[in-house]
């Protein structure tokens, strides 16, 4: 049986997550706890592993500087999803309450707040021009969460506006975290962008298959009720193609048009989606996304890094969580 995509790093990720517990620690308990609620329910770490992945595969050593990188990376992250979740009134994260639920909104938005400060002021300690990349994605991130909000329960979005808002969404960091990991090597500007790309499209696969999941996943494996993304009105690309079937997309964009959506609406939904060739066709732009990814990768040396940055890509069209 071939390792695990992420076995040649299992050392640092590790270090990642005791580094993550004891940069988090703050006078204060209650905020303290409220840091690690997040940060310890049980993410995937895509974001510190594809940091350390790039800096070893250009030919890094030293295994402290990514380690901070990367944690700092997850801490972003993490403070995105708690202000993802308020903006979206979610109830649930990775299968338990999101924190603004657990906790109270205002005490939720000071410790994303607070996550942010951390997770900058770590990237500056290591190497100041990374927060340019961090900057960068934040600025694309905003911009995409408009451009959803602009289509919430809009029959007009199309399949570029959805690759524009994931872009912000997921792939923006992505390609930060991998470039941040390679430019502490020294990389020049052409591996730069190569790594880059190859996140880019990693991320933009990832979140396709994310978003894919949403409608035909097990909640005891993605940790969420399936539908939680038509509750909320989202734009999603197994949305957007099932819209265009002949013999269902009108019933779809009827149920989309809904401002009051209930159970029975979500189901119905659903079920006409998967009667549908939407599932197939996001699965295969995803697997597009993905070969164009590990095609970024030609001009990078061959190392056993290399190879887990291969699967990786793999890893993210086959996965069912």
């Amino acid at each position: 049986m071939a390792e695990p995509w992420h076995e040649c790093i299992k050392g640092e990720l590790e270090e990642v997550e005791s580094f993550m517990r004891k940069t988090l620690e703050t006078r204060s308990p209650e905020l303290t706890e409220m840091c690690q609620y997040v940060t310890c329910s049980g993410g995937k770490r895509l974001r510190p592993a594809i940091c350390i992945l790039s800096y070893r595969a250009c030919g890094g050593a030293d295994s402290e500087k990514p380690v901070k990188v990367g944690t700092a990376f997850e801490i972003v992250h993490s403070a995105t999803l708690i202000h993802d979740d308020i903006n979206d009134q979610g109830e649930l994260r990775r299968g338990r309450k999101t924190l603004h639920r657990q906790y109270t909104v205002s005490k939720a938005i000071i410790a994303g707040d607070y996550m942010f400060a951390v997770g900058f002021q770590l990237l500056s300690e290591v190497a100041p021009q990374i927060a340019n990349y961090v900057v960068e994605a934040s600025a694309y991130m905003g911009a995409g969460e408009f451009i959803q909000k602009d289509f919430e329960h809009s029959p007009e979005v199309t399949q570029d506006d959805y690759i524009q808002i994931i872009m912000g969404k997921t792939a923006k960091l992505f390609a930060a975290s991998a470039k941040s990991g390679a430019v502490i090597t020294g990389a020049d500007m052409e591996t730069l962008d190569q790594i880059g790309e190859y996140a880019e499209h990693l991320g933009l696969a990832f979140q396709i298959v994310d978003d894919t999941l949403d409608v035909k996943g097990d909640p005891h494996n993605t940790g969420k009720s399936v539908g939680t993304d038509w509750l909320e009105g989202k734009p999603t690309l197994p949305v957007i193609y099932a819209m265009e079937d002949q013999q269902y997309g009108p019933r779809v964009k009827e149920l989309f048009l809904k401002k009051d959506v209930t159970d029975a609406d979500v189901s119905e939904a659903l079920d006409l989606i998967l009667k549908t060739d939407s599932v197939d066709r996001c699965l295969s732009l995803a697997a597009d996304y993905a070969a164009q990814a590990k095609a970024d990768l030609s001009g990078l040396q061959e190392s056993k890094y290399k190879d887990a940055l291969l699967s990786l890509a793999d890893y993210v069209v086959g996965r069912d969580r």
